[in-house]
């Protein structure tokens, strides 16, 4: 059964080409808008998303929106419970000293060496305000320049790099507690976004709504997709994806129902010799298997390489799940595609096949 279908496509070479770059390079079409998507998402909200917190208490007419929150917070009676921890977030700009050029970035303010803090105790130097920097700013600031915060125009000495510390698609300046009191010029009870807590502490929960009546406690996932645009840029990007898989679906099957037509008189000669119509359908369905799996394997390969030789500012990110989940899909497309053209190789007639004349 599995040599006819080999032999087939060896001889129709040209056409089951065809076929195969129409399928990798749709194949390659979702990979790259997942792939953006992944990077977009990353870029809008990895600092949130990296976070190791669970829960956010913000203010209820916030509406899930952090960077819209503000809770007036008794620092004295907060810290003295580890896993509850007070985040400050504010969009800003910093600029060099002597230097008109401003970069536009997102404060975030958290307890040096708390569970919020990616920087570990590095934020607990006292020598300067000290700021780690998302590290897509590495090639405008260098470690120990003096930078100023365009607002207030405290000065803040480069601690360092953090990796993948991005807000609302703008990087994040990291500062410690006291340091944000100073740009925000805020003393006694400190206003803040936001209340974070490691993991489901019901006990902890409760004094904290006791503490601040005005808020309610928000899941880390809510808490992300309130950020500024997020929610807008992945829905267009995986509608995107959706009319792709379903054009993939009238393509593929138009094509697989072509070729079937165009076969009619061979699956008419070959049922007059003997085959039954359930060893062609399964050569044909085989046929589909084999040109989807090259195809897919393919295109993830082209994907991976064209991810390597992208600019640094265009945000793509690899996920190889992803990236197989969608290519379950893509094979299960195909299959159906070819599923539909299943009832002319039964309706093929050995009489009419031997009778008519080409």
């Amino acid at each position: 059964m599995y040599s006819l279908p080999f032999k087939e496509m060896t001889f129709f070479k040209v056409r089951y080409l065809l076929i195969s770059f129409i399928l990798f390079f749709v194949a390659i079409l979702v990979f790259v808008i997942s792939g953006l998507a992944n990077g977009l998402s990353m870029n809008n909200a990895s600092s949130i998303i990296n976070m190791p917190a669970q829960s956010f208490y913000l203010q209820k007419s916030a509406e899930d929106r952090i960077d819209r929150s503000h809770l007036r917070v008794d620092l004295e009676k907060l810290t003295a419970k580890s896993e509850a921890q007070p985040i400050g977030i504010q969009m800003g700009a910093i600029s060099k000293v002597n230097s008109e050029d401003k970069l536009d970035i997102t404060f975030m303010a958290v307890q040096p060496g708390s569970f919020l803090d990616p920087a570990g105790q590095g934020l607990e130097t006292r020598e300067e305000n000290a700021v780690f920097l998302d590290r897509s700013l590495s090639g405008t600031v260098k470690k120990g320049m003096i930078v100023e915060d365009a607002r207030s125009g405290v000065s803040l000495k480069v601690a360092g790099f953090l990796d993948d510390q991005t807000f609302s698609h703008t990087p994040v300046a990291l500062i410690s507690l006291g340091t944000w009191g100073e740009i925000a010029g805020r003393s006694g009870k400190s206003e803040f976004n936001g209340i974070a807590i490691s993991k489901e502490n019901v006990r902890v929960k409760k004094e904290i709504a006791s503490l601040m009546k005005n808020g309610e406690w928000v899941e880390k996932d809510q808490v992300v997709k309130g950020i500024p645009g997020y929610t807008a840029e992945q829905n267009s990007l995986y509608m995107m994806l959706s009319f792709l898989i379903v054009i993939a679906v009238f393509v593929l099957a138009a094509f697989f129902y072509i070729m079937t037509i165009q076969k009619t008189v061979q699956f008419g000669i070959l049922k007059a010799i003997g085959a039954k119509s359930s060893q062609l359908v399964k050569s044909t369905i085989f046929q589909v298997i084999m040109l989807t799996i090259v195809s897919i394997a393919a295109a993830v390969a082209f994907t991976k390489g064209f991810m390597e030789i992208l600019p640094d500012d265009i945000p793509f990110i690899f996920d190889f799940v992803q990236i197989a989940k969608f290519s379950g899909i893509l094979f299960l497309v195909s299959i159906f595609g070819s599923l539909l053209s299943v009832l002319n190789i039964v309706k093929a007639d050995p009489i009419q096949a031997m009778g008519r004349v080409e």
